[in-house]
């Protein structure tokens, strides 16, 4: 059955889904298992002390070993990054956003322990494994509680001017799907990844990329039809980058990016597409010692042109400027503003709707209160836009949202491993052919404790697959 229901006619039953149960405990349960062995694997793997090193002369070779040397414990040849997460922890004034006729509030909090193994073999591979279990939990909507499981293994090869670097993952999560269905739903993903730099000069480098996803939503339902017939997917990305690096800070790109989308029911096929991309933008690099700076140009911007060539002949392709950025500089002494943006294509949950074009963009500023506390304020809005023909006639009724968001924060660090985030958001939805505005505003604080796992400033495929 197509997805053409309004928001008004939800009702609650046809919001809940059906994966959370005693089945999904046990994959669950299953996948800690496999995941706790993966680990213990590598404790067994101990020896005697080593100085880890990223060797080679490629930036790339060059972050893996500052973050190999930066890991917070060390345990022979192991290196270890943990922490304790407390996130969203407050008041939810409606946990489905709208999405049913009187709003549903409740107290709302997700805890996470995040573990990242660094594990050197020898003096140019380096292990990195990454295990993330997550529990939500809702104090009276008892549907929305939900175990979540995010896996990510990668194996490191730094060499004199070649970088390379493969691996894949497992996510067994509950979220907000997309801004087209800003509630929870289950969402699995498997992929695999891999990518190879070659360090031409000392301003000049060359990197491939490629990356292999499977979505798979299983049971889930909303509005009486299996999201599984409308967003299994399959979509490989392929990139090919041209890197100048004319100081220390500052790093230009040039990116050309191939996409393929297959989707694995019938009843989807018609939204079967390639997508073709060339961007250009720059990246400013992080200085190296912990304190920030508040002047100067900091972030990255990403901008280009795409084109989505959906293959059923009826249906309409897409095309335009596509990308992001997240820009910030200092104003004041101790206060820097920033601005952001990003417009790229999504597939639409509606069997109406093949895909639409999700723009998000906004900007705020952050004063440093003292050397240990920040203070924030963002304003952000968002809006669809989908194509005028399609299926069915295109887009079904009521389905075009507008977002606008206000969020507060208070950074605070207590100390070296321990910091706190009280925050507090006010968001509004307004569906248009109705005119109907829904708010949904959140009170709380988030907690970290630890160090959590670190990134390498590797080449990404920041652009865009459709989602």
């Amino acid at each position: 059955m197509p997805l053409a229901m309004s928001s008004k006619e939800l009702r609650p039953a046809q919001v809940l889904t059906r994966l959370d149960g005693p089945a999904m405990n046990r994959d669950m349960k299953t996948r800690h298992v496999r995941h706790a062995a993966i680990i213990a694997a590598s404790f067994w793997l101990l020896g005697a002390p080593m100085k880890a090193r990223g060797q080679g002369n490629t930036w790339t070779g060059s972050s893996l070993q500052r973050m190999v040397e930066a890991a917070h414990w060390r345990i022979g040849y192991l290196r270890i990054n943990a922490a304790v997460m407390l996130g969203n922890v407050g008041y939810d004034s409606d946990v489905y956003y709208g999405y049913l006729a009187d709003p549903v509030r409740d107290f709302t909090l997700a805890f996470s322990s995040p573990v990242q193994l660094l594990l050197p073999l020898g003096k140019n591979i380096v292990v990195d494994i990454i295990e993330t279990p997550q529990y939500l939990y809702y104090l009276d909507t008892d549907n929305e509680r939900a175990w979540n499981n995010m896996f990510q293994g990668q194996v490191h090869f730094a060499m004199d001017r070649l970088y390379f670097r493969g691996g894949g993952g497992l996510a067994n999560i509950r979220q907000r799907l997309s801004p087209e269905l800003n509630i929870n739903i289950r969402q699995k993903e498997n992929s695999i990844d891999g990518l190879a730099l070659w360090q031409v000069s000392l301003k000049t480098s060359l990197a491939v990329l490629y990356k292999s996803v499977e979505f798979d939503h299983g049971d889930a339902e909303f509005a009486g039809t299996r999201l599984a017939d409308t967003l299994n997917r399959k979509e490989g990305h392929y990139d090919a980058v041209v890197y100048i690096q004319p100081n220390p800070r500052v790093r230009l790109f040039a990116d050309g990016e191939y996409g393929t989308y297959a989707f694995t029911e019938a009843v989807s096929a018609h939204k079967d597409a390639r997508s073709y991309g060339v961007y250009g933008g720059f990246s400013v690099i992080p200085p190296l010692e912990e304190k920030r700076q508040i002047s100067g140009v900091q972030g990255s911007l990403r901008l280009g042109f795409k084109r989505l060539d959906v293959s059923a002949p009826d249906q309409v392709d897409g095309s335009g400027f596509t990308g992001a950025f997240n820009l910030s500089a200092g104003l004041l002494k101790r206060t820097t503003g920033r601005v952001f943006f990003s417009r790229d294509f999504q597939f639409s949950i509606y069997a109406g709707a093949t895909y639409y074009v999700s723009v998000v963009y906004g900007g705020g500023i952050t004063r440093l209160l003292s050397k240990h506390a920040t203070f924030s304020y963002d304003l952000s809005f968002g809006h669809s836009k989908y194509p005028e023909n399609g299926t069915d006639g295109g887009t079904p009724p009521g389905i075009t949202n507008r977002y606008t968001t206000h969020t507060i924060t208070l950074n605070v660090k207590l100390a070296r491993s321990l910091g706190i985030t009280f925050m507090g958001s006010l968001g509004q939805r307004t569906t248009e052919d109705s005119g109907g505005t829904r708010n949904r505003n959140f009170y709380g604080f988030s907690l970290t404790y630890g160090t959590p796992p670190q990134a390498i400033s590797a080449p990404l495929s920041v652009g865009g697959a459709p989602r």
